[in-house]
């Protein structure tokens, strides 16, 4: 069962948009973006993912006569996901021609892949520091190389919680050791969360067997709430005021650092997240402080991203 997170791993149709042109968008990103990287002592991080081919990021400048017209955008896929179209779910193909479609150029779009598209390998995957370290790098790089004094930032799934941490900076307790990204990141104007986990999943409640539900750097929702032991349910019958859940995401949720200037919290009612996207009586895909939200009454978790009216909402 817990191969098949519902968070994680649902089959679900993917449908492309189809650009003004009539063209596929692909990647990867662009040589002068890649030289600059390798200039800049990002080389290791092999932001490129050439292993997807095309498919495996996408953004920078053409050449150097390229202009910056709009604020830069940044993409943080979900887990058993990627950049572009390269497994069985859509990356964020659709939302980046849309923008292009809007007169966005690949000098203001960027997204890298990380972890793989192996869906039966979602149960291993954590917020761990190598994943953690690897994606702020690259926001930071983005950052740099476009000059923009500001970037916006669009997670979906586990790329919400992902990308908040990122952002946030400071201390994790992972699977693979203890790190510390840093100080707060300062430029992120807009943040958009799609269906992200931001209290933990109920169907990780007791469980200790797979990593993405561990205590430390997962998904754990916590077993109780008070005298509450049903997670899901619509309604707490008693007194729920504090439950002891992931410490990454009790980190995350009780640091009051503004993440951006405009945080913008959207998910569906009946997303495959289960339970109505409720956990301990709140929507777990609710970003504490948010500005705004949006919720779906319809769609499905990857729909929450990749259908056309959500695009639209990007």
């Amino acid at each position: 069962l817990f191969s098949l997170l519902p968070l994680l791993v649902f089959p679900t149709s993917i449908h492309h948009f189809q650009s003004a042109s009539g063209k596929r968008i692909s990647g990867p990103i662009t040589n002068h973006f890649q030289n600059w990287l390798n200039a800049n002592g990002y080389a290791a991080d092999k932001f490129a993912r050439s292993d997807y081919g095309t498919q495996g990021s996408y953004g920078g400048f053409s050449g150097s006569e390229d202009k910056i017209l709009h604020t830069p955008v940044v993409f943080i896929h979900g887990n058993s996901d990627s950049a572009l179209a390269a497994g069985i779910y859509s990356g964020w193909t659709n939302s980046i021609q849309y923008f292009l479609d809007k007169g966005y150029t690949s000098s203001e779009l960027y997204a890298t892949s990380w972890g793989d598209v192996n869906a039966l390998k979602s149960g291993l995957r954590t917020h761990d520091c190598a994943t953690t370290q690897r994606l702020r790098r690259f926001l930071v790089a983005v950052q740099s190389y476009t000059q923009s004094e500001k970037v916006h930032l669009i997670g979906h799934s586990m790329g919400v919680t992902l990308g908040r941490k990122i952002i946030l900076g400071g201390k994790i307790t992972a699977k693979d050791g203890n790190c510390d990204l840093g100080p707060p990141l300062r430029f992120v104007d807009v943040f958009v969360g799609l269906a992200g986990a931001n209290y933990g999943l109920c169907i990780c409640a007791g469980n200790k067997h797979e990593p993405t539900c561990n205590h430390d750097d997962g998904f754990w929702p916590g077993d109780s709430c008070g005298d509450n032991k049903n997670c899901g349910a619509a309604t707490m019958t008693l007194p729920c005021n504090l439950a002891i859940y992931s410490k990454f995401l009790t980190d995350l949720n009780q640091d009051f650092t503004q993440l951006a200037k405009r945080v913008v919290s959207v998910w569906s009612s009946v997303d495959m997240i289960q339970y109505g996207d409720e956990t301990w009586g709140k929507p777990t895909s609710l970003i504490p402080r948010s500005s705004d939200q949006k919720i779906y009454p319809n769609y499905t978790h990857m729909q929450t991203k990749e259908s056309p009216e959500a695009v639209e909402d990007q």
